[in-house]
C-alpha cells in the first residue's frame, strides 16, 4: 500500500522537497510517514477573560465598564467557569486547549482561581493545556472594582504564570522554549500539539527569533519521528478580514506561516478577535480562530482527528444546565444563552446608535447593526438578516460601521462553526 501526506503546497517524496528545497533549508530531514491518527477529540476555548468574583462588587464602575467594552458576559464569569469545567470533564475529550487570554486583564487572583478549577478536568483524566494571551502577562490594567473606582492589583510574570498552570502542559512539555512560554506537547506517538506563545516582553504579538528557531527545531523534529502536529496561537496566523489585520495577526505571521505549510502541520487554532472564523492560507493551511467564551454564544470548539479526517464544529457551553442542577433561580442563569445574547445585541446597538444619529432611521440603522454583528461574532453570517437598505444609509455615514459591514458582506455569508478536510490518506499504487 502507498501512504501519502496531504501536506499543502508540498509533496513530501524524496526528491520533490528536495527541489523545493526543504531538505536544504534543514527544516525538515527525510519525514517518516505519520499514517492515520487514532481516533481523538480535542477541546479549544479561548478568551476566557476570566475575572474573579472576589475582584468586583457589582458596583457602578463594574456595571459601566462592562456595559461599555465588547459584550463580555463578566458579570457571570464565576458561572460560566463553573459551568464549562463541569462541561468539559463530563465530554471527557482526549486534551482540552485554551489559548489565551484567560484572565480578564491579568490578575493574579483570577490566575490562580482559573487554575483551581482546571484541575477538576485534569482529575477526570483530560490532559489540560494553556498559553497566555495578550492580557495575561504583566499587565498594567490588572485592577479590583470597588463601587465608582478602580484599585490596582497584582498582575503574573511570565515565570509565575509558567508556576501556577505548571500541572496544564508545562510540567509535561515534550519541549519548552526558552525565549516564550511556548512548548510541545505529546499527545500520542504520532500526534503533538505545538503551542506558539508570541507575548513575551520584548516581541509583543510576534514570535521571537528565538522562539521562531525553536519552533523550526520541534516542525523537524516532528518530521523525523513520524508525527502530526496541530498548531496553537493566541494571535491570528492568517488574516480573517480585511480590517483585522495590525494588532491582530501575529507579527511574523508569514514567517510562521511558511514553517508550518512544509511541515505535517494538520491546522492552527487561534482566537484573539473573539470572532468564530475559519480561514485557509493560499498553501491550504487551515487556521481555526474559535469565538472567546465570555461573549455570545459563549461556545467552545471541537476538533476531532480520526484516519486521516479532521472535522470541527462549535458547542456552547450550557449554563442553564449547570444552574439548573445546582439550585439556583437566577432567571439570567435558567435562561443563559438569551441573556448573553441580548447583553452583546445590546451593546451592539448602543454602539451603533452612538454613530447613527437620532430618528427612526437611525434607530433601525443601530439595530441592523446589532443583528449583524451578533451573527457575525457567532460565526453565523448564513444567518445574518441583511438589509440592503439599511446598509446603504450606513454607506451614507462618515464612520467606521459601514466599512466594517462592507468587510462582513465581502466576505460571504456562511457558517463558520463547522468544517471537514483530509490530512492524510492512504492509496493503493
Amino acid at each position: 500500500m502507498k501512504k501519502k501526506l496531504l501536506i499543502p503546497a508540498i509533496a513530501l517524496c524524496g526528491a520533490a522537497a528536495a527541489a523545493a528545497g526543504v531538505w536544504a533549508s534543514g527544516l525538515l530531514a527525510p519525514p517518516r510517514d505519520p499514517g492515520p491518527v487514532e481516533g481523538i477529540t480535542l477541546m479549544t476555548a479561548t478568551d476566557l477573560h476570566y475575572l474573579s468574583p472576589s475582584l468586583t462588587d457589582h458596583g457602578p464602575y463594574f456595571q459601566s465598564t462592562v456595559e461599555n467594552a465588547d459584550g463580555k458576559m463578566t458579570a457571570y464569569s464565576g458561572e460560566l467557569l463553573e459551568a464549562f469545567v463541569r462541561q468539559a470533564a463530563e465530554e471527557a475529550p482526549g486534551a482540552l486547549i485554551l489559548s489565551g487570554d484567560l484572565t480578564f486583564n491579568g490578575e493574579a487572583q483570577s490566575h490562580r482561581e482559573l487554575a483551581a478549577k482546571l484541575r477538576q478536568v485534569e482529575e477526570a483524566g483530560i490532559p489540560v493545556l494553556v498559553m497566555p494571551g495578550n492580557h495575561d502577562l504583566e499587565n498594567p490594567m490588572a485592577v479590583s472594582f470597588e463601587g465608582e473606582g478602580i484599585w490596582i492589583t497584582e498582575s503574573v510574570t511570565g515565570e509565575e504564570f509558567a508556576e501556577i498552570y505548571g500541572a496544564f502542559g508545562y510540567e509535561e512539555a515534550l519541549s519548552r522554549d526558552r525565549a516564550s512560554l511556548s512548548y510541545t506537547y505529546e499527545l500520542a506517538p504520532n500526534l503533538r500539539v505545538l503551542m506558539v506563545d508570541a507575548n513575551t516582553g520584548d516581541y509583543p504579538g510576534s514570535a521571537a527569533p528565538r522562539t521562531l528557531s525553536w519552533v523550526k527545531s520541534q516542525l523537524r523534529d516532528a518530521a523525523r519521528d513520524g508525527a502530526w502536529v496541530v498548531a496553537v496561537c493566541h494571535q491570528n496566523l492568517l488574516q480573517h478580514s480585511s480590517l483585522f489585520s495590525g494588532g491582530y495577526r501575529l507579527g511574523n505571521a508569514d514567517e510562521l506561516l511558511a514553517l508550518f505549510e512544509e511541515a505535517p502541520v494538520i491546522c492552527c487554532l487561534s482566537g484573539h478577535i473573539h470572532i468564530q472564523h475559519i480561514a485557509q492560507s493560499g498553501g491550504a493551511l487551515r487556521e481555526i480562530v474559535t469565538s472567546a467564551l465570555a461573549v455570545s454564544p459563549n461556545q467552545y470548539g471541537l476538533l476531532e482527528l480520526a484516519g486521516g479526517d479532521a472535522s470541527y464544529r462549535t458547542r456552547p457551553v450550557d449554563v442553564a444546565a449547570w444552574a439548573a442542577g445546582e439550585g439556583l433561580r437566577d432567571e439570567a442563569l435558567l435562561e443563559f444563552s438569551q441573556t448573553s445574547r441580548q447583553f452583546f445585541w445590546d451593546t451592539s446597538r448602543r454602539q451603533g446608535a452612538a454613530e447613527a444619529g437620532t430618528g427612526e432611521e437611525a434607530q433601525a440603522m443601530a439595530a441592523f447593526f446589532a443583528d449583524v454583528n451578533t451573527a457575525y461574532f457567532a460565526g453565523r453570517t448564513d444567518a445574518v438578516p441583511w438589509d440592503e437598505g439599511l446598509y446603504q444609509a450606513w454607506r451614507e455615514r462618515d464612520n467606521f460601521i459601514p466599512y466594517y459591514l462592507e468587510s462582513i458582506a465581502a466576505d460571504g455569508f456562511r457558517d463558520q462553526t463547522a468544517a471537514a478536510f483530509t490530512f492524510w490518506r492512504e492509496e493503493t499504487p
